[in-house]
Order: C-alpha cells, then structure tokens, then sequence
C-alpha cells in the first residue's frame, strides 16, 4: 500500500464566477479523477518555464482528499515540477477536463515515486453539447471495435463513446492505418443485446503512453463517425442512455 505525505493545502486558482465549465461538488471531482485513473487517460502537465510531462492519474486515496499523479523518469524534471507553485492539468481527450494545482509533492508507492496533490476544489469540463462523451465499460464488458486493416482485421477495445465518434486504446506497435484524417471504412461496434452494427470512422487524435510498469506502449485514438446511418446512430444513442442510467443508479 502506498504511503502518502500530505501535502500542504493549495489555494484554488479558480473564482466561483470565472468559468461556465467549472464543477465544484467534490462527488463528482472525485468521480471524475476516479476515471480519469480507472481508463489511464493521457494527461498534459503545465508547470510553466517550458516544463511539461506527458502523464496520468493513478488514483484517488481512500479518504478522498488527495490524489496522485504519475511521475517523470527524469528527477530534475520532477525536481522543477515540484518547486513550481502554479501547475496545470489537461486531458489529451476531446472533452476537455482540466483543473490547476499547486505545492505538488513527491511521494513513495509500492512501484515507485508519484505526484502528490489535494483533490482540487474545482475541475472544468469543457464539452460541445454533440460530443458529449461516456466512458465505456471495461474488462469483460467492454465493447469492441473492428477495423479493417488490408487483409487483417484489428480488434480494439472502446474507451469511451459520443452520438459523435469513440475513443479506442490497443496495445503494441502502433498500426500504420492509424493517420490523423484517414477514413476507415468497413468498420463495426459489437453492442450487447443488438450485435454488430457497421461503421466508417475518421481518425481525429493520436497519443501514445508508455506504461511505466511493463514498458509497454498502448495507444489511444479518437476517431469520429462518417456518415453514420439513422439506424447506427439509434442503437449508438439508445446505448449511451442505458449508460447513463447505470451509471446515475450506482453513483
């Protein structure tokens, strides 16, 4: 079990009034960092002077009051995160969520060091109403995709979902199919209860995380729906309120 130093209390860099996107309920905060962990999405840090990494939420702890931060190979990079007083979170996904933050601490877990900070007291989620976004489910329920790559067929898992495209993530090299701008075509979503519904998708977004445990690489990819037929677009619609409805139920 990690053993985590408390950080000293930080100063909002938010005013109630500055921001129509900003969340202040701390259940919501907290569910919100909670996925951002639970689907590793790639975040930018800003730590301002040029200093920046490419990282990830690992969790929240148990009394909800901090929460960690994947840390840098390099100790100076860390070194100069940590002497900063005004640091900046962003994700690399669509819908934007990004909260600031300050008095970062490094603290040990059982694999290493990790970012220490207070929960924030405000996040901002930044979404075009038609992209609004649901993370999917994972592990045996996750759905999957299949994309026509020549004479193979890749199958990826979906990360997260809106009436206007899906985010997927794969492990390995990364498939030369993947362009920013390409069209795929002849793809399909396998939906519980409805089976496999055809798609063509456009590539929008392509980040790359290397995990820190295995050395692995895993890639996520945003990809947007081409001409999604009436009946795609119902099944796509009708699947996210049943999400929606889980997911309010268990909150």
């Amino acid at each position: 079990m990690a053993t985590m130093n408390k950080p000293q209390q930080i100063t909002t860099m938010h005013s109630k009034n500055d921001s129509p996107f900003a969340i202040y309920n701390p259940k919501e905060i907290v569910h919100i960092l909670n996925e951002l962990a639970k689907h590793r999405i790639v975040i930018n840090l800003d730590a301002g002077a040029g200093i920046g990494l490419v990282t990830t939420v690992l969790y929240v702890s148990g009394d909800r009051k901090y929460v960690c931060i994947d840390v840098s190979k390099h100790d100076e990079i860390n070194q100069k995160i940590i002497d900063s007083k005004h640091v900046s979170f962003t994700t690399q996904t669509d819908i934007k969520v990004r909260w600031q933050a300050g008095d970062l601490q490094l603290v040990s877990m059982a694999d290493g060091l990790a970012f220490s900070m207070r929960v924030p007291e405000v996040i901002e989620r930044v979404q075009r109403r038609e992209f609004f976004r649901l993370y999917t489910p994972q592990g045996s329920k996750a759905l999957i995709c299949h994309i026509q790559t020549g004479d193979e067929v890749l199958e990826v898992t979906l990360v997260d979902m809106s009436i206007g495209g899906v985010g997927i993530t794969y492990r390995g090299v990364q498939n030369e199919v993947f362009v920013q701008g390409a069209v795929l075509e002849g793809c399909s979503i396998d939906f519980p209860e409805i089976g496999r519904v055809p798609v063509s998708l456009r590539v929008c977004g392509i980040w790359s995380l290397t995990q820190t445990k295995s050395g692995g690489l895993v890639h996520r990819i945003g990809l947007q729906f081409v001409d999604l037929s009436r009946g795609a677009g119902n099944v796509v619609q009708r699947y996210m309120i049943q999400l929606e409805a889980e997911k309010i139920s268990l909150a």
